[in-house]
């Protein structure tokens, strides 16, 4: 009978031991990605445009942009904010319906920069002071190389 017991309960202690050190494992793989997610910060980038190609979007006669690719498309944006009470403000002074993508940008530096701007638009009524700061966040991303930013929708 006790060596019956042995057979049975070894096996199951050992799986138990190995499920436990896998999932710890995993655990830690997985942790540093989820905190890296979940302190990230949600900003909107107004989008004008897409095109088919890169020399349709140089052609286009918009004052300042940056854009991306996705897709095979190049999509230009105007505007970037965290304030979604922001987005109408600018879309007053480009006298568009502009395109709105959410995406995830984890760079402390950045956000604390596009919520200062994002202050100065949501005091301020004169376009001409709405569109500066606007440019100024648009410049503010153009002369960094190392942003990384996830789209979520």
């Amino acid at each position: 009978m006790k060596e019956r017991l042995k057979k049975i309960f070894m096996p199951i202690f050992l799986s138990v031991i190995c499920g436990a050190v896998c999932g710890r494992l995993l655990f830690s793989i997985y942790e540093e990605k989820a905190s890296n997610t979940l302190s990230s910060n949600i900003i909107y980038l107004l989008e004008d445009s897409s095109y088919d190609d890169y020399e349709s979007l140089k052609a286009a006669s918009l004052s300042s942009y940056i854009y991306y690719e996705d897709d095979g498309k190049y999509n230009a944006v105007i505007g970037i904010t965290k304030n979604k009470d922001n987005i109408k403000k600018i879309e007053k002074i480009y006298n568009k319906e502009l395109s709105i993508k959410k995406y995830l940008l984890n760079n402390e530096e950045i956000i604390g920069k596009i919520n200062e701007y994002d202050k100065k638009i949501e005091c301020s009524e004169n376009n001409e002071e709405i569109r500066s700061a606007v440019l100024k966040m648009l410049e503010l991303y153009k002369a960094r190389d190392d942003i990384k930013i996830v789209k979520i929708s």
